[in-house]
């Protein structure tokens, strides 16, 4: 496959799946130990999709971070066309969407794909859409949501690390991934940073472990209703970090070794 620009370099990872390295923010798009597996770990079984998409019509899912595009494959390679969902993500590189429309072009719904607005593509098949938003998150995502009125029930958290990409994690990002979410939305990431658990505390979200994967010991389950995960609280009373608030993010360093 042709590299989308000259930004990003293939990556073959351990499962045999490929993921990306980006240049600009230093880091893989993926985890190396396998990009497909992190993705039905972390997503499609984090969040619990194929056993809750029956109960809600369409089943909204939000990804944060577009990438390549294997969050939708896999979730289309799982889910299929005849269930009805609307996947929804973000790319702030359009090198990277016009890369993935014309890699995929044989899929129906890729083929049938239009760019709506410089900002915006949307594509449907059968009983599935996606749209992608093209774009800064923080200044395309807000409005987007707003003339929309979703209620996610799914979010696949899975932007550049808050080390790379703190904007990503803040505060007030939980806070508007929360008022667009419905009651009963679970967000996943990779991420067991003491900052975006504090961050996703202090936004309202309820946090409990994810899966182990790779070299990472956790990960981090967000839920609108239940309870904390007493263990996290209780790292998280001693931790000395602080949530990620849009006004620190320019002084912001996480600070536990290790952590992403």
């Amino acid at each position: 496959m042709k590299t989308p620009s000259n930004n990003y370099q293939w990556v073959t990872t351990e499962d045999g799946s490929q993921t990306l390295h980006s240049d600009l923010y230093g880091e893989a798009c993926h985890s190396t130990s396998g990009a497909k597996t992190e993705t039905l770990l972390h997503y499609l079984e984090g969040c619990e999709v194929t056993t809750r998409i029956e109960r809600f019509s369409p089943f909204e899912i939000l990804e944060v971070g577009f990438g390549l595009g294997l969050g939708f494959l896999t979730t289309l390679e799982v889910l299929g066309t005849e269930r009805s969902w609307h996947f929804v993500s973000m790319e702030i590189d359009p090198d990277l969407v016009k890369w993935f429309l014309d890699e995929y072009k044989s899929l129906p719904i890729i083929a049938d794909a239009k760019w709506i607005t410089p900002k915006l593509v949307e594509g449907q098949y059968q009983n599935v859409k996606l749209s992608i938003i093209v774009g800064d998150a923080r200044v395309e995502v807000a409005p987007f949501l707003a003339q929309k009125n979703f209620h996610f029930h799914a979010i696949f958290q899975d932007a550049f690390s808050p080390k790379r990409n703190p904007h990503l994690w803040t505060v007030e990002w939980f806070e508007l991934l929360r008022q667009h979410s419905h009651a009963e939305c679970i967000l996943s990431t990779y991420s067991a940073s003491s900052s975006i658990r504090k961050s996703l505390l202090e936004s309202g979200w309820k946090i409990t472990k994810g899966h182990k994967f790779g070299p990472k010991r956790s990960s981090t389950r967000a839920r609108l209703t239940g309870t904390n995960d007493e263990d996290i609280l209780t790292h998280l009373e001693r931790s000395p970090v602080t949530a990620i608030y849009d006004k620190n993010v320019g002084e912001f360093i996480l600070k536990s070794k290790g952590e992403s």
